[in-house]
């Protein structure tokens, strides 16, 4: 009795060791992935936020799109970022699509609207359950030796039934400037097998610097058969002293089925404020007028749009109508709205030409970190010297002023000499 009471003591600290290291692996495990909100300037920190699907919900046999932001809040780069959608029931996707997307480099505290952007576009299974599916990413920073999985992500996914779907939600024009009026287009579809009466759809606004114009921010709709679709358009102005930036918008959606069941969706849509920037490119200042002058040309880069510009990058082209002696590359950086920067170039002028090209290449992102590249021309006037010393532009030689000093004082001393001879003589 002793023996088997001495077994069955030794196979309990058996099993409770084994259950103490599963759970100490489990926590060192966990330990290795970090995910916060605090910036840590010493380590990379990368962050996946999962923004949003479309349609919400996703409905079976058909496709839903998925987007997460990928953000860095730790001060050090993330090189060669991967991440890899780990397809799993219900959601596939389409032959020939690369479940691996690479993001590339993710720059030290890149967050917010710098964020960078991961899109899939998912089959639904037509057999899918209604309610939260689950599916998984993983990623690498080591060109997929190593792979780091994330916690599952929940795409909402609902049966035929009374469902009112979100077709698309377009702002005309698709950015909204501060201070000027915007229309919202909201299409909505009637995917049930039945019609759907009753619909009301609100626009949250309280929050955000939109303001409804005339018709208050809610529209209704008495019956949507099946298979049919709805435009509602809101009329908004921004406020003029609205950030650029992209602002969540709840959507607030109720309405019954046939039976009179009544249906709930809360939905946020994204509203853009903003501007393309209006960027103006002028000859500032120039020390160079004639052939073989050699000076600074000074570019003015004028920001005449409402919002602020950013990381403006300028390149002088190479021309045989002169030499270049500075860098022919410039970072200017950012330009506020209403103001302006400079950019210098040092030129050897080698042409007689009236007018020499400056072709200048320039890249800048507007304050929602939409990139823009634009090619602009600008014109250098050259004078010959006869025509810069009428204007003002050149003076004339030192060297011949000097010299015709020189000969008038000597011509002075000369005749000065003459007279004090001739007069000592008398």
């Amino acid at each position: 009795m002793k023996k088997r009471n001495l077994i069955y003591l030794l196979f309990i600290v058996l099993v409770s060791i084994r259950a103490f290291a599963v759970v100490n692996d489990g926590a060192i495990d966990q330990a290795r992935l970090r995910f916060s909100n605090a910036s840590n300037i010493y380590q990379y920190n990368v962050n996946n936020t999962f923004v949003n699907q479309n349609p919400d919900p996703a409905e079976p046999g058909r496709y839903v799109e998925v987007r997460w932001k990928v953000e860095n809040f730790g001060g050090e780069k993330v090189k060669d970022l991967r991440v890899e959608l780990i397809p799993a029931f219900p959601f596939s996707l389409e032959a020939g699509d690369s479940p691996i997307r690479k993001v590339g480099t993710v720059w030290g505290n890149q967050m917010g609207n710098e964020g960078m952007m991961v899109y899939y576009k998912l089959r639904v299974h037509k057999d899918a359950i209604e309610g939260d599916n689950a599916i998984m990413l993983r990623y690498s920073n080591d060109e997929g030796k190593i792979w780091t999985k994330l916690d599952p992500f929940n795409i909402r996914v609902r049966t035929h039934d009374a469902i009112l779907s979100i077709l698309s939600a377009v702002t005309v024009p698709d950015q909204i400037v501060p201070g000027e009026n915007a229309e919202l287009q909201l299409k909505l579809k009637n995917i049930a097998d039945s019609p759907i009466k009753d619909i009301r759809v609100k626009l949250d606004i309280a929050d955000v610097p939109f303001v409804p114009i005339g018709i208050a921010n809610e529209k209704n709709i008495l019956r949507l058969s099946s298979g049919k679709e709805s435009l509602l358009k809101f009329s908004l102005t921004a406020e003029s002293d609205a950030e650029s930036k992209i602002y969540k918008v709840p959507l607030l959606i109720d309405y019954r089925d046939g039976m009179g069941s009544k249906y709930t969706k809360n939905n946020t849509i994204g509203l853009i404020v903003g501007e393309e920037p209006k960027l103006t490119v002028t000859i500032d200042n120039s020390e160079v007028y004639t052939n073989g002058d050699t000076g600074d040309v000074v570019i003015k880069f004028v920001n005449k749009g409402v919002t602020d510009l950013k990381f403006l990058d300028v390149k002088l082209k190479g021309c045989s109508d002169y030499k270049l002696l500075s860098p022919d590359n410039v970072y200017v950086g950012n330009i506020d709205s209403d103001d302006y920067e400079t950019a210098d170039f040092n030129l050897h002028i080698q042409t007689a030409k009236p007018e020499v090209l400056l072709p200048l290449s320039l890249e800048y992102r507007d304050a929602n970190n939409k990139e823009f590249n634009e090619d602009v021309n600008l014109i250098l006037d050259i004078y010959s010297k006869s025509e810069a010393k009428k204007l003002g532009l050149k003076t004339g030689s030192k060297g011949v002023g000097i010299f015709i000093v020189i000969i008038i004082v000597v011509a002075g001393l000369v005749v000065y000499r003459r007279w004090k001879k001739r007069k000592s003589q008398s």
